[in-house]
């Protein structure tokens, strides 16, 4: 269809010019030429092609859209209507003051056109000249191809403004999803520097300085469509540091990236919701707590993973409040990588595993 808009002039130039040659091809070209009416008969042809043309793009640009495609139909027949009464009267009036007075004879000589074996040929009725056929026909002709195009030209239009209105809404949709994972995990930051306050850590001026860079990111970085593998791998990073200084002995946290990362743009914030729900519900004080997550890069395609256990209660916890985070994630991949993704989510004996594999070509 784009190419159709692309080259639509010269297609219309194209299908006028071929319109007009038409009724020549119809005449003997052994003569045509040699009569002198030849020139007269071109520009009768010409004045009612430019009448048509006339008919075509009103038709197309004004008739069928008010009134066919909204189905006002008698307003539709009743301009159909008007319009060949209109075109045959141009039509006789110009040929009876313009073009007739020239006609000294047609293509055939003169003999042939006044006597038939001898007998006067009558002329034509005025009423039913096959003149006017052929200016009804091509009248028709005109009006059911404008109409046509009209109809393909608004449904494609249609078509288009639905798509239009369903990325909107997507984008509106991704933007809300974003909006839903920020606070969460503001809140879980905050949370841990409220901690660190408490136990008037050392490491208090150390983690503000953390979260000040995972709002910056947050800020001028989540609201891209895309964003490098290398700076999502770094805001995790400094996510994970942050988590670290609350960390007793008896826990233990891995982070681990392997391949190449440089070369890839991925969607904001897609990994961070399931490495903070290890943290939420995969640490304990008292209990031994390992807590492991991952990022591997083969040549097509991005493996994140994260496991962490859960202890005791806080499996119920993470059964009733985790969900919120993976359905917005879950979201948002089945609308920026449908068919291109595969998420495996498992909870059992005491663990919880996350496996997320996204294609990149």
């Amino acid at each position: 269809m784009n190419n159709l808009k692309r080259y639509s002039v010269l297609l219309h130039i194209t299908g006028w010019i071929i319109f007009s040659i038409i009724p020549l091809m119809a005449l003997p070209f052994n003569n045509i030429f040699s009569s002198p009416n030849y020139k007269v008969f071109i520009y009768q042809q010409l004045f009612s092609t430019v009448l048509l043309i006339m008919v075509f793009y009103i038709n197309l640009h004004v008739i069928t859209p008010n009134y066919l495609n909204a189905k006002k139909s008698w307003y539709f027949l009743g301009f159909f209507t008007l319009g060949l009464c209109l075109v045959l009267v141009i039509n006789s009036v110009a040929y009876e003051f313009l073009f007739k007075p020239h006609f000294k004879h047609f293509f055939f000589p003169k003999t042939s056109m006044r006597f038939n074996n001898g007998k006067p040929i009558q002329p034509p009725s005025r009423l039913f000249n096959p003149r006017y056929f052929g200016i009804f026909f091509s009248y028709l002709l005109s009006v059911i191809a404008s109409s046509m195009l009209a109809l393909v030209y608004e449904r494609t239009r249609s078509k288009e403004e639905n798509q239009q209105m369903l990325l909107e809404k997507t984008a509106a949709e991704l933007a809300v999803l974003k909006l839903q994972v920020s606070p969460h995990f503001l809140f879980n930051t905050l949370n841990n520097i409220r901690w660190l306050a408490r136990q008037k850590s050392e490491m208090t001026e150390d983690a503000v300085v953390k979260l000040s860079q995972l709002l910056r990111y947050m800020i001028y970085q989540s609201g891209n469509d895309k964003v490098s593998l290398d700076h999502e791998i770094e805001h995790l990073r400094n996510y994970i540091d942050l988590q670290k200084m609350r960390l007793t002995e008896k826990n233990s946290v891995d982070f681990i990236c392997e391949g190449d990362t440089s070369q890839i743009m991925i969607e904001p914030l897609l990994f961070i919701p399931f490495v903070e729900n290890a943290f939420k519900y995969g640490l304990h004080n008292q209990e031994k707590s390992d807590i492991l997550t991952g990022i591997r890069v083969t040549k097509n395609e991005i493996w994140f993973y994260a496991e962490n256990m859960i202890h005791g209660s806080n499996m119920l916890l993470a059964d009733e409040n985790s969900g919120i985070g993976i359905l917005n994630v879950e979201r948002r991949l089945a609308l920026h990588y449908p068919d291109l993704h595969e998420l495996h989510i498992r909870n059992a004996e005491g663990k919880f595993r996350v496996d997320l594999k996204i294609k990149t070509t």
